[in-house]
């Protein structure tokens, strides 16, 4: 039933937009002949008035204007209001003429130029309304077209072809690691866990206490989702909608689902099964096998995707997000457990806190909004397992592209750790003995077990929608603002970036279910969970004789589920770090984790907690993807790294850090080698200029731009001149070519006269030899599709308005500080000796100093800015705002703030329209500022060709065709 509903649903949809098609060729011609009558009998009229009124007449025709018996015009009538009233005008003026002879012949020759263009403007309309349709018609031929190398033999012209090599070599590595078990020493496993949790401690230490709330909390929990009817049509549209919005699931069951939510009766008995099915969770397998495909990211690496039926990805996401739920809240509150995870709040001594009192006044000792409570907000928000979900409907919202940039070579993915360096090679993985304990350290966190009023509630980062590159983009922000605070104001900081190698691949299923044991998960729930881990696996192209084999290790793909185990077992790693260094906490999104201190020791401390981690749970981290810096602050002194820090850069994306510079600077020659990928995959596409395009956006907008990370005050106004520059030279190599080394993406095309040197000249180039038109307005292709455009996306226009909103050299917002803070102390040194104590009379403290001269002797500087990042000091340009500001990513100062009347006068037109818009709609002000700028850039040409913004008449497209390309996922070539 799926398949075929699927079908159905594009068989249907495909007869629709041919008879969409027809119809517009068909209108097409009946105006073109109209056209040319008229244009054919002007050409044997000289009256002018004639002229006039045989114009007239044929435009009213051409634009379905209505009128009276009589031939005067009905307002209100058409889609063109301002030709109404300029033919009712013309009306009026015709009618003076006849009289009149002030009304001179050059006069009606400028009415009759009028009516010409508006004859010219729909007759461009339907033609581009005619190449539109042309182009969806090549690409559902494109489509259907079979795949693989014998689609398209001249694809690998310019290329050498090892697509097929890398994936096989991916596929052994897979099966070589997933199908052996990992050899976890479980008995060492959980004498770590009950360390790390003071299971062994004498008197319940807090930690224990923490763990045995939140299995109480977990066994209420599992209760819940042992009640009936779990499943209704409410449940399933929240449940489709997060599949819908997630990797898992191929284009044909993306259709079935959609089919599944536009019908109650499905849903209904959708939900019955999936309820028989919850009650009876003991008996609940995958049946006899899984199939398996390979997919290629845009990175260049194979992902092995599960491809279970639709009803079995239903249920098990209902469950996966359940658990990721429940357990978000619950790590929350064992965070907040008073003196169980230790805070990273520096502790004032009292008598610090009453001299800073009597020389300063009680107001300087406020902690809220201080440099360290917005450091601390963020983690808790942000980074504080950010992978599990915060309520049930809760979806990722990315684009595609959206994804890091992986700088180790595709064919050198392994699945196997990499040989460790320095002294961390004779650490990781010899046999355990029993841990130690944990060095205790005081700990100041907010008491109780939903959080003390110190700390806000987190509750609000779970209305929000889950942005991954938006909190990746904001660690390397955080990381680069770091640098520069730390070594001003401490002289060095220390930070490392790591990465467990094949998270998903080897993960092994015995620390899985020891851990989840260990957090209370009851025997019905692990034996459910060891079913879902030991799936019985085939590949869909393995011939139908091979048996399928059974996972041993490893979580599958893009489930939910398999996020619930990951973030759990490293819940574990965060805790770790935590109670090790005495309250400092590691940055991490998935099994990507980043840390940095000012404190050389305490990175020393951290690495070797992760190392015990490691050795402990039998992971294993991808040295090849590790490193550490030590910037200091004089760029021409060489801080020594300690042995047991892993060695490497730190990168991010296309970025690199600098160990001099203290910046993240672009690696071009890692650019280079996504340039000659980018180049291959738009010459497997470039048969289809919808593919072509959609293929562009993603690769040369979206991923490049997220990976060369967002302009911000705190790389710098270099670092969007870099970005800038970048990406005039991936334009000018991809689409580049010689007499002596002509460019794969003009195989078999028509060479052009003139080189191309970008992606504009590039489809200008195409559509003009294959469809036979020419002089082509940018409009047309930046447009969105809505107004009849392509919707290319220019990399540009999202990076320029921001420019010269950025600061130029983000140490002078350091230096600005700095002053202010001198600045400050000199003005409270002088109220204090002029007696005045502004903010409290001597007579009001309850404390003074016993030395008589420091009664009457201010504070030195030093103990005046000695708490500096922990508190909020009530002067402009703090610490606490040049933090945020320096994380800042600026707004569109240099954007497209006011339109011209012509745009915003057919935006009006817009604002009327019965059609839903997108991108450009009939409110400037609500408009992104991506599209303002193409509105205003490109909006006059449009409207000087086609009369407004529209390009194509609304209703004329295929838009239920034009969504489902733009639903579907690029498929990326090996």
């Amino acid at each position: 039933m799926p398949t075929n509903s699927g079908s159905v649903f594009s068989e249907t949809l495909q007869e629709i937009t041919n008879t969409k098609l027809e119809e517009l060729s068909k209108r097409r011609s009946e105006f073109e002949a109209t056209k040319a009558s008229i244009v054919s009998r002007l050409e044997n009229e000289t009256d002018p008035l004639k002229r006039l009124a045989l114009l007239g007449h044929g435009v009213k025709d051409s634009y379905a204007i209505k009128t009276t018996k009589t031939g005067e015009i009905l307002p209100g009538q058409s889609k063109n209001p301002g030709l109404e009233l300029e033919l009712k005008n013309l009306d009026s003026f015709m009618a003076q003429s006849k009289y009149d002879p002030s009304i001179t012949p050059q006069l009606m020759r400028g009415w009759e130029e009028s009516l010409l263009r508006h004859l010219n403007m729909q007759s461009s309309k339907f033609e581009y309304a005619s190449l539109y349709a042309q182009l969806v018609t090549e690409w559902l031929s494109t489509e259907k077209a079979v795949s693989g190398a014998a689609e398209d033999v001249d694809m690998a012209e310019g290329f050498e072809d090892v697509g097929e090599s890398m994936k096989k070599d991916a596929r052994r590595g897979w099966e070589k690691v997933v199908f052996e078990p990992a050899g976890v020493d479980g008995n060492a496993l959980k004498t770590y866990l009950m360390n790390l949790f003071g299971l062994r401690d004498e008197g319940k230490p807090a930690k224990a206490k923490a763990l045995e709330q939140l299995r109480e909390k977990l066994t209420l929990f599992e209760n819940t989702l042992a009640a009936p009817k779990q499943f209704d049509s409410g449940t399933l549209t929240w449940v489709i909608n997060g599949l819908l919005a997630s990797d898992l699931l191929t284009d044909e069951r993306r259709e079935v689902l959609r089919d599944f939510l536009g019908n109650p009766t499905i849903l209904a008995e959708v939900a019955d099964v999936l309820n028989m099915r919850l009650a009876a969770l003991s008996t609940w397998s995958w049946g006899e096998s899984v199939a398996l495909e390979q997919q290629r990211k845009i990175t260049g690496v194979y992902n092995v995707l599960m491809h279970e039926d639709v009803l079995q990805a239903v249920f098990i996401h209902y469950i996966g997000v359940k658990w990721s739920v429940f357990l978000k809240g619950a790590f929350r509150q064992f965070r907040k457990f008073d003196g169980a995870w230790k805070s990273s709040r520096r502790t004032i001594p009292q008598l610090d806190q009453r001299r800073r009192s009597y020389y300063t006044g009680p107001e300087s000792l406020q902690r809220q909004n201080s440099a360290h409570s917005a450091r601390d907000h963020i983690y808790r928000k942000h980074y504080f397992m950010a992978s599990l979900m915060g309520y049930d409907g809760q979806q990722n919202n990315s684009l595609e592209g959206e994804e890091e940039a992986n700088y180790a070579p595709a064919a050198e993915i392994q699945y196997m750790q990499q040989a460790p360096s320095r002294t961390l090679r004779k650490r990781m993985h010899k046999p355990m003995a029993v841990m130690a304990q944990m060095a205790p350290a005081p700990s100041i966190a907010n008491p109780g077990f939903y959080g003390g009023p110190s700390e806000p509630d987190d509750s609000d980062c779970d209305s929000e929608e889950r942005r991954p590159m938006e909190d990746k983009q904001r660690l390397i922000r955080l990381l680069s603002t770091e640098i520069a605070i730390n070594t001003k104001l401490h002289g060095e900081v220390t930070a490392f970036h790591s990465v467990f190698e094949g998270w998903n691949s080897l993960l092994p299923h015995e620390t899985i279910l020891i851990v989840m044991s260990l957090l209370g998960v009851s025997e019905t729930w692990i034996s459910f969970f060891s079913k879902f881990l030991r799936a019985p696996l085939k590949f869909l192209d393995d011939g139908p004789g091979t048996a399928p084999r059974t996972r041993r290790r490893g979580t599958p793909a893009s489930h939910v589920l398999s996020e619930v185990f990951g973030e759990s077992i490293l819940f574990c790693l965060d805790f770790t770090v935590n109670q090790a260094t005495g309250g400092h906490n590691v940055h991490r999104m998935h099994e990507d984790f980043w840390f940095w201190t000012r404190d050389h020791g305490i990175a020393t401390t951290a690495w070797t907690a992760v190392s015990d981690f490691v050795n402990a749970t039998r992971t294993y981290i991808d040295f090849g993807k590790s490193g550490t810096v030590r910037i200091s602050r004089d760029p021409s002194v060489n801080l020594d790294i300690d042995e047991l820090l892993p060695v490497g850069d730190i990168r991010w994306g296309f970025l690199k850090l600098s160990a001099k510079s203290g910046k993240f600077e672009i690696d071009q020659a890692m650019v280079d080698k996504h340039i000659v990928d980018l180049r291959r995959q738009l010459a497997d596409k470039r048969k289809s200029v919808i593919s072509f395009i959609q293929t562009w956006n993603t690769f040369a907008a979206t991923f490049f731009t997220s990976n060369f990370g967002q302009p911000a005050n705190c790389f710098g106004r270099g670092h969007v001149d870099q970005i800038l520059a970048t990406h005039q030279r991936i334009q000018r190599e991809v689409f580049s070519s010689s007499s002596s080394s002509p460019s794969p993406l003009l195989a078999g095309e028509v060479q052009p006269k003139e080189p191309i040197t970008g992606v504009v000249e590039y489809l200008k180039h195409l559509l003009h030899t294959r469809f036979g038109v020419s002089d082509i307005p940018d409009a047309y292709l930046f447009f969105p599709v809505e107004l009849g455009g392509l919707d290319l996306r220019s990399p540009f226009i999202s990076i320029l308005p921001v420019r010269e909103a950025v600061i130029s050299d983000p140490s002078k917002a350091l230096d600005a500080f700095l002053e202010a803070e001198r600045d400050d102390y000199a003005n409270k040194k002088l109220f204090f000796d002029r007696g005045d104590r502004i903010l409290v009379s001597r007579a009001q403290v309850s404390w003074e100093p016993e030395d008589p001269r420091e009664r009457e002797q201010f504070f030195p500087f030093e103990e005046y800015v000695r708490y500096r990042e922990d508190l909020n000091y009530p002067f402009q340009d703090n610490l606490a705002s040049v933090f945020q500001k320096l994380l800042e990513v600026p707004a569109e100062e240099g954007g497209i703030r006011e339109a011209s009347v012509p745009v915003i006068s057919s935006m009006e037109v817009l604002r009327n329209s019965s059609h839903t818009l997108k991108g450009i709609t009939g409110h400037w002000h609500r408009m992104d500022p991506y599209w303002r700028w193409v509105a205003q850039l490109y909006g006059p040409e449009a409207i000087g060709r086609f009369g407004g913004l529209n390009i194509v008449e609304p209703g004329l497209l295929p838009m239920g065709m034009v969504s489902i390309f733009r639903d579907k996922r690029v498929k990326w070539q090996g």
